[in-house]
């Protein structure tokens, strides 16, 4: 390694190093901020943080509680949903959760997501697309390892292949589940309802007709493929099961 790339790399480490302390006495400052009720400074300070690139579920987690202290309830949801998916943030982030869903005043009537939809979520939730993904390659060497080893193992033949061909169809069901869980997180995402009352029309535009009412606080499903057509609309599942388009300045989406 010559002294160039050696002296480069200390450069770059330092200012990364710089960088995280610096975020971190403004993160530091942020949460004097919020423990002194001064919950918009705390809120400018965490949106910089942010802003950034410096997101983690603490920052999360202290930005919805910040906003729940100013009584704007349906972005302090949207940041505890972000909080949720970290490890070292979710149960607060679910114990705020319920807090917070408790204090809105309209509660929309929620059906059960489809068996399919519980199967994959379950599964991206719990393992993710790559390990999926890597658990689907690493079936797959195996499988068409044993069909090799068939071939040179006369009195295992019938075993290793049954056995090699059994693991090469579970690597094609892993493969096709990770395909389908990547297909869903690209084309669907998770809207929250950030102004007090928003109607809900069958087409996109004012003019459509209204199918429903939309309050602060509800969670709906966002197609990002049906709302391309639309630039300030989006096409949204709500919890009830019906289908219509919101004006896109009244969500936020995860």
């Amino acid at each position: 390694m010559s002294i160039r790339v050696i002296i480069l790399f200390v450069i770059c480490w330092f200012f990364m190093v710089s960088g995280l302390f610096a975020q971190q006495s403004r993160f530091d400052e942020a949460n004097s901020l919020l423990g002194e009720n001064q919950y918009r400074g705390a809120i400018e300070l965490y949106k910089s943080i942010a802003e950034d690139g410096y997101v983690s579920g603490a920052l999360w987690l202290n930005m919805g509680i910040a906003y729940s202290q100013i009584d704007s309830l349906g972005v302090a949801k949207y940041y505890l949903l972000k909080a949720e998916k970290y490890s070292e943030t979710k149960e607060f982030a679910r114990e705020s959760l319920e807090v917070v869903n408790d204090r809105f005043s309209r509660r929309s009537a929620v059906l059960p997501p489809l068996p399919w939809d519980q199967f994959f979520q379950a599964l991206e939730e719990k393992y993710g697309v790559w390990a999926i993904s890597l658990a689907a390659l690493f079936l797959l060497y195996g499988g068409v390892a044993l069909i090799i080893g068939s071939w040179f193992r006369k009195d295992f033949r019938k075993l290793l292949s049954k056995s090699g061909y059994g693991i090469l169809i579970l690597s094609a069901l892993l493969f096709l589940v990770a395909i389908i869980i990547n297909y869903q997180q690209n084309r669907y995402g998770t809207g929250v309802m950030v102004e007090r009352q928003v109607n809900v029309h069958r087409l996109p535009g004012e003019q459509s007709s209204i199918i429903s009412i939309a309050y602060e606080g509800y969670t709906m499903r966002v197609d990002f493929k049906e709302s391309k057509v639309e630039e300030n609309w989006m096409y949204v599942r709500l919890e009830n099961g019906m289908y219509g388009w919101i004006k896109k300045e009244s969500l936020m989406v995860l």
